[in-house]
């Protein structure tokens, strides 16, 4: 420029530069983003592996039942044996809870658990669906099994298997009637037996915790497995005091949902109780995305047992 030209506009801005305002902005951006997955992943307290939870208790965890959805539309219950047009969309969650049944059998092989109690730390966590399932699938390897609802505040097992919801195991603690005479068949194959709760009493936690109950459990596992669906255990005391009663219970959380201090404290009330965790049953473990839990199958014998495998930061960056 020569002195005394007139002055000339510049052909473009000197401010803002946004490519530099776009770059910084994306750095930033990332580095928040990184920061607050770090931070709410070392702050989150739900459940998400089996890991995890077996290094918080110290309690074997013993099923991972994986997330279906279908199961709020359609029903809840696995088909019975001999239904082969069901079976394919069933597989997953079949496999796992066979897996679960092999896992109960090898807890003792010399003593295996004859009677079992089912419970959750909360309501919605999944307990009677998994003592349901659960009762079905060791029906159907043909080892006689009575499926007993123990909820005798919020029942379901009767109204799950479509069965009259008359007299029950209240009748049968408050001697108005016999076990034999309430106790109704599932299934056609007559190896699973349900004994419906009843009238629901006025005192379910005495009632539960008394000696007839003890003598029942006595009488009925000893041609069958019992297995026992009971309240939760934080807002009433009835799964704790079943627990004394039989030879342990099964816990069951949900995964994502239940944190480990509900856990932990759910089974302190069992420990206080004098009663034995069995083990502890993850339910609906996501099967895709961020901690989902992949289900393969190792063939042992005359059953495939679901071997889940977890799927580490590493594999998915691979993928």
């Amino acid at each position: 420029m020569i002195p005394g030209d007139s002055a000339r506009l510049p052909t473009a801005p000197s401010s803002p530069n946004a490519k530099l305002n776009l770059a910084l902005g994306a750095l930033i951006g990332l580095l928040l983003g990184v920061g607050y997955a770090v931070v709410r992943d070392r702050m989150d307290r739900h459940i998400r592996s089996a890991e995890g939870v077996e290094a918080a208790t110290g309690v074997s965890v013993v099923g991972s039942l994986p997330l279906e959805p279908k199961l709020a539309k359609g029903p809840r219950l696995l088909p019975p044996p001999g239904t082969m047009g069901q079976r394919g969309e069933w597989t997953a969650l079949t496999e796992t809870f066979r897996g679960l049944r092999t896992n109960l059998q090898y807890m003792s092989v010399d003593d295996p658990p004859r009677a079992i109690v089912v419970t959750s730390p909360l309501p919605g966590d999944g307990k009677s669906f998994t003592a349901a399932n659960l009762a079905i699938t060791i029906a159907a390897s043909g080892q006689p099994v009575v499926l007993v609802d123990g909820d005798l505040r919020r029942p379901r097992i009767a109204s799950l298997f479509g069965l009259p919801e008359g007299a029950g195991l209240s009748d049968v603690l408050a001697g108005r009637a016999e076990a034999s005479d309430v106790l109704q068949p599932a299934h056609d194959t007559g190896n699973l037996m349900v004994l419906g709760a009843g009238p629901v009493p006025p005192n379910p936690s005495e009632i539960l915790g008394s000696e007839r109950m003890r003598h029942l459990v006595q009488e009925l596992s000893a041609t069958a497995l019992v297995i026992v669906d009971s309240p939760p255990l934080l807002p009433v005391t009835d799964a704790a005091v079943l627990s004394t009663r039989t030879d342990g219970a099964l816990v069951v959380v949900s995964t994502g949902k239940t944190t480990y201090e509900v856990l932990e404290h759910a089974l302190d009330l069992l420990d206080k109780a004098n009663g034995h965790p069995l083990g502890i049953v993850l339910n609906r473990v996501p099967t895709s995305g961020a901690g989902a839990a992949h289900y393969g199958y190792q063939y042992s014998g005359d059953y495939y047992r679901p071997t889940p495998k977890r799927v580490t930061t590493e594999e998915t960056a691979a993928c």
